[in-house]
Formats: structure tokens, sequence, C-alpha cells
């Protein structure tokens, strides 16, 4: 059985919404956290998952979000408000960790 995910993702400033569906989230996280290169500088860095809702049927999950598009900012901003009111990332990035190097200085 196949999960479908409604998100809506965000910039920093919280100016610019994106309401998309997903079969598998964290691909989707990872993507977005690479888009942030210098390729995709022309539109707003949509980098932030700040909302999900979780269907079995992609059919409802599509009626969602043309449902949600239909909402006025406001209503999103209500919506999201309701169940993250910090606006926290659902998806924090994963840092990778680095082999620090031995250096030697000369003193």
């Amino acid at each position: 059985m196949n999960n479908f995910i409604v998100y809506i993702s965000t910039d920093n400033n919280r100016k610019h919404f994106k309401i998309s569906l997903s079969s598998n989230i964290f691909s989707t996280v990872m993507e977005l956290q690479q888009s942030n290169s210098f390729i995709f500088n022309q539109g707003p860095s949509l980098n932030r998952i700040i909302y999900t809702e979780s269907f079995t049927n992609s059919e409802t999950a599509n009626k969602r979000i043309s449902e949600l598009q239909h909402f006025t900012t406001m209503q999103v901003e209500r919506l999201i408000r309701k169940y993250n009111p910090n606006w926290n990332n659902l998806f924090p990035q994963q840092h990778q960790a680095f082999a620090k190097r031995d250096s030697n200085h000369a003193a």
C-alpha cells in the first residue's frame, strides 16, 4: 500500500509557499536540500517542509492539494500555525560529519 504525502514548503522568510505531493518524503527532503545550489537561484529557496498530511489514496491526496491551492495566504498560515505553531522545519537538514585533519602549525 502506497503512502501519499501532501506537504507545504516555504522559504526562510515564510513569504512563499508551495503545496505539493510526494510518495517518498525523504527523497523530497533531499531534493529540497540539494536544490539550494547556485543553479536554482532564480526563484525563492523553498527549503523547509512545515506541514504534512498523509493519504493512502492518490485521488484523495490530489483533491486535498486542489483544495489547499484555493486557500488564501491567511488560511494557509492558520492551517500551519494550528499544527506547527513555531513554523519548525519538520525534516531538519542532515549535517554531514567531516573528518578533522591533523594540522601542525609552526610556532
